[in-house]
């Protein structure tokens, strides 16, 4: 009996984990497809994995440029597609990946002052759930939801280690709206603002 219980605990908890994987488009940072707290939906290669430096930044725009210099200092020659940072590594460390091309497809390098243009595939994304809770960074649910209302951190909470942050905005979100299943924070608000959402 107690074998049937673990056995349907587990069953429970994975598809708890199942149901917390929600669609969206990751963002591009200066050319490269950034994945954070989410994971590519489309198929990839692994190249290489990077650290950020001694001293580095706590502010994440910075955090994010830095990373990404971090990589043409240390895999120089190495074309990639997109960096995706681990939870509970705190923007420390990034997986370098390139996405499996159509080889019928026609490679095209863009013109001089041209953006560089992203297949919208390689953006496509399935956040990573926390708790119950989806957390969107520079990631955007397609999921259709409805917006609950706006949350930020208390300007008294001076702590600027990635982890404490997105526990502080849960935390916030959780208690102004209990019944939420993401929170989409506001890009360029140093990861202090953002949108609690309900799916549909």
């Amino acid at each position: 009996m107690k074998k049937l219980i673990l056995t349907l605990a587990a069953v429970a908890a994975i598809s708890i984990s199942w149901a917390q994987k929600v669609p969206g488009t990751a963002n591009v940072i200066e050319g490269k497809v950034v994945y954070i707290e989410s994971n590519p939906a489309t198929q990839y290669r692994h190249l290489g994995t990077v650290t950020c430096g001694l001293m580095f930044p706590d502010k994440f725009d910075l955090m994010m440029e830095h990373m990404i210099k971090r990589v043409a200092k240390e895999f120089p020659d190495v074309e990639y597609d997109a960096l995706i940072f681990r939870p509970g590594t705190g923007f420390c460390k990034a997986d370098i990946i390139q996405f499996y091309r159509d080889p019928k497809a026609k490679k095209r390098k863009p013109k001089r002052g041209e953006e560089i243009s992203i297949y919208p595939s390689f953006q496509l994304s399935e956040s990573v759930g926390r708790g119950g809770v989806n957390i969107f960074i520079e990631n955007n649910p397609t999921a259709e939801y409805i917006l609950l209302g706006k949350v930020e951190v208390p300007q008294n909470f001076r702590n600027s280690d990635y982890e404490e942050i997105i526990k502080e905005m849960t935390r916030v979100a959780k208690e102004a709206y209990p019944d939420l299943d993401g929170v989409v924070i506001t890009s360029g608000t140093g990861l202090r603002k953002a949108n609690v959402i309900k799916l549909k």
